[in-house]
């Protein structure tokens, strides 16, 4: 690792301009200059503030503040390029690949695998206590450690024919596993800028549709991605579950009784508000249905950024993929790591109905029992 000096991560997110912002970051006294480093517009009133306050770090006097606010997010195109698309909808994934049998048969010869989405916990492998390991919550147990993950991951695309090589997405469930991790993927990256694929940071740092409070804070998530491993693509979501109210009025959902609650401009606010402005490719993983039926909220902030995209997960129903597939202000924006629907979907749609049907029956037993009563006996009983 380089000695390099970098400043607290809440520090620095403090000071990130973000995207609603009324001051705009190049309109300063120094908008005409230019930092040796290439730094980004929006950012030069921030360098300036540090200055001022006699702050100036070691990494901002070479120039590396601007070359890493650059760097933070490696843009669509690159990722495309990456694997000789021009349609994100066409990559292939494997999702929650979080299992040493699972990651080998995503990168064995003849799999169509080209993006691999994984969980990062914090728990245990074998003997190794208190380390960074592939698995989802409530899990933290796992055969497959997060180096024992990314060494594999370099070792294939470093053997295997170009057209096969793997991109990652990894899915920080735990703050305990952020710093340790990118600075691995620093590590392996040594002189270069990056470790040679697309990799995608993602965390849930806001709360969403029927979501908990997250346990990362979007401040803390963004500044260490942007100190450590500035060469991956920010990934940040909102906590969410599967939460209906209301008459169903989406027909091509088979079984849901209820409207799904999806994402509501509350929800896109709370993102652009703490989002930092100028990194790059910044790519929203948001749950399909939520989606489509927060249709609006979504447009809102893919309107914010040209250079915003989505990540589609979840197990899609008809309707989902219609909207995914047709729906032209997604075209060219949208990345899909999708399952088929499952028992997962069907359970959770009709759970809702199961319930509301068995109380509804209980409740007009009992009413029609009391009512029957009257009825036939003339009186209150």
């Amino acid at each position: 690792m380089s000695n390099m000096v970098v400043p607290s991560t809440a520090i620095l997110a403090r000071r990130l301009p973000t995207y609603d912002n009324k001051k705009n970051g190049t309109q300063g006294k120094n908008k005409s200059r230019r930092h040796p480093g290439a730094l980004h517009p929006a950012l030069l009133d921030v360098v300036d503030e540090e200055r001022m306050q006699g702050n100036e770090w070691e990494w901002e006097k070479s120039g590396e503040y601007g070359k890493r606010a650059m760097q933070c997010g490696e843009n669509l195109s690159k990722t495309l390029h990456f694997f000789g698309i021009s349609n994100p909808l066409d990559i292939v994934w494997s999702h929650a690949t979080n299992s040493s049998a699972k990651l080998e048969r995503a990168l064995s010869k003849g799999s169509n695998v080209m993006f691999l989405e994984a969980d990062v916990n914090w728990g245990s492998c074998g003997s190794l206590k208190g380390i960074a390991v592939m698995a989802h919550p409530p899990s933290r147990t796992s055969d497959l450690t997060f180096q024992e993950f990314c060494l594999r991951v370099v070792e294939h695309n470093r053997v295997c024919p170009h057209n096969a090589r793997v991109g990652v997405k990894f899915d920080f469930k735990d703050q305990r596993c952020i710093v340790p991790c990118l600075t691995f993927l620093r590590e392996l990256a040594g002189s270069n800028e990056s470790v040679g694929f697309p990799v995608f940071l993602n965390a849930d740092v806001w709360m969403g549709p029927g979501g908990k409070v997250p346990q990362i804070q979007p401040s803390d998530f963004f500044a260490a991605c942007f100190d450590i491993y500035p060469a991956g693509t920010l990934s940040p979501g909102w906590t969410c579950w599967l939460k209906f109210h209301g008459p169903s009025d989406a027909a091509s959902r088979l079984l849901d009784p209820m409207v799904l609650q999806g994402y509501e401009l509350d929800h896109i606010d709370d993102a652009l508000r703490t989002l930092p402005r100028g990194v790059g490719h910044v790519t929203f993983p948001v749950h399909c249905t939520m989606a489509r039926v927060g249709h609006s909220a979504i447009i809102r902030l893919l309107q914010a950024d040209e250079r915003f995209t989505l990540t589609v997960w979840g197990e899609a129903m008809e309707g989902d993929d219609e909207w995914m597939f047709k729906t032209p202000e997604l075209q060219g924006r949208i990345f899909r790591d999708c399952a088929k629907p499952g028992i997962l979907s069907y359970g959770l749609t009709l759970a809702p109905l199961l319930f509301q049907r068995a109380t509804r029956s209980l409740a007009l037993t009992a009413f029609g029992g009391a009512f029957g009563l009257k009825t036939l006996s003339g009186k209150t009983v």
